[in-house]
């Protein structure tokens, strides 16, 4: 019988083993869900059954202290983040040493804490020990440390320091530059956040420099009409505007036009923006009649967007019976597509075509009400809008 209570026993023993892992991964599907009230129990749970070990700070904790402090950022308890961070920052030390590069993830993570907690010393000095013990094991020109020294310029930039963020920056780009060469890609955020530096203060001939090369360094990664190309071909427009030098925006806002046409379609309502710039530079070079129908058609996708909106509020408002909602959003929106601007049909916004579907959508509401008159001439409307013209 002995025996017997010995080989039941075993099975428990090994069930208990593979506690902390199981925990570790429903609770990371939970969290991966934004389900983090209910992920914290389960690492909460993990960590008491590790510190029942009979070494209180062994290896295993540190996943767990992980997890938890990244849920504990999740639900913004930075304060418990740090905590957790900070145990496992300590059981590494003990098992790795204090200069050992499996440190940095961490003191990266707790940087992220204490920049939330608006402790700002504290985070810069985590990111200097980083560079320290970055430097030390893999020299002064390893990608890595290039990529913490973008991170730390990216910190200094976010808290205002522009005088150390600038030369943090520019240390990661020549790290970049002598490992990977002037055209990597690898180069163009570090380069960005660096224009940032001088925009934030509002000193535009430094920032000109960086956004060029971008778009040099853009133009021979992903090609001349990427998209990827067409926001810093606006970034450096909008530089370029903001410096009054309105004709050579110009250029550049017409070239990002032309992509962000081909990228989403000439009916996009995400158009606008690129419309908008195109026409106020140059209405700043006194070209109205070049400038107004750019404006016209921003209204049209403008309006097209809206309508859509209207039209399925309306569908949502019926669907839960308010009908007297659904049919105020409907009129509203048959009015508005009504007054869409009449483009020419190679950039037209399907103008007759959207008032016809929301006509039809309003005559079906009708004839739920059993307002059959009205819903007919609704429909009669509709038809005359699509009908088709014998060739």
């Amino acid at each position: 019988m002995l025996k017997a209570a010995a080989l039941l026993l075993l099975p428990l023993a090994l069930a208990a083993q593979e506690d902390t892992p199981k925990l570790l991964q429903n609770a990371a599907t939970l969290a991966a869900a934004g389900r983090y009230a209910e992920a914290e129990p389960l690492l909460t749970r993990a960590l008491a059954a590790e510190e029942k070990a009979p070494n209180p700070d062994h290896p295993m904790l540190v996943p767990v202290l992980d997890a938890l402090g990244s849920v504990y950022r999740a639900e913004g308890h930075n304060t418990e983040a740090e905590a957790a961070y900070l145990r496992a920052l300590k059981i590494l030390e003990k098992t790795g040493g204090e200069r050992s590069v499996d440190l940095i993830p961490h003191l990266k993570l707790l940087a992220g804490v204490y920049a939330a907690l608006k402790r700002t010393n504290d985070a810069e000095q985590q990111f200097l020990r980083v560079l320290s013990i970055r430097e030390k094991a893999n020299g002064p020109n390893d990608i890595d440390l290039a990529n913490d020294c973008a991170e730390l310029g990216g910190f200094y930039l976010a808290v205002g320091r522009f005088a150390v963020a600038e030369p943090n920056l520019r240390r990661a780009i020549g790290i970049l530059e002598r490992k990977l060469g002037p055209e990597d890609a690898a180069l163009v955020p570090v380069l960005d956040t660096l224009a940032d530096v001088f925009i934030k203060q509002k000193t535009w001939a430094p920032a000109e420099p960086p956004l060029r090369r971008i778009v040099w360094i853009q133009e021979r990664v992903v090609g001349p009409s990427d998209v990827k190309l067409a926001p810093h071909l606006d970034k450096l427009a909008l530089l370029l505007f903001s410096e009054q030098r309105y004709p050579e925006a110009e250029v550049l806002y017409r070239r990002s036009l032309g992509i962000w046409e081909v990228s989403m379609g000439a009916t996009n309502p995400s158009l606008t923006t690129a419309l908008d710039n195109l026409a106020i530079s140059l209405a700043m070079e006194l070209k109205y009649a070049d400038s107004a129908p750019l404006y016209t058609r921003s209204l049209a996708l403008k309006q097209k967007a809206t309508v859509e909106s209207l039209n399925n509020l309306a569908l949502v408002l019926d669907g839960r019976g308010d009908t007297a909602g659904a049919e105020k959003q409907y009129t509203r929106a048959i009015s508005l597509a009504g007054s869409i601007p009449a483009l020419p049909a190679a950039i037209s916004v399907g103008e007759k075509d959207l008032l016809a579907k929301t006509l039809d959508n309003y005559a079906q509401l009708l004839r739920k009400l059993q307002r059959n008159d009205e819903a007919d001439k609704a429909e009669a409307r509709s038809k005359s809008l699509t009908k088709t013209t014998p060739q």
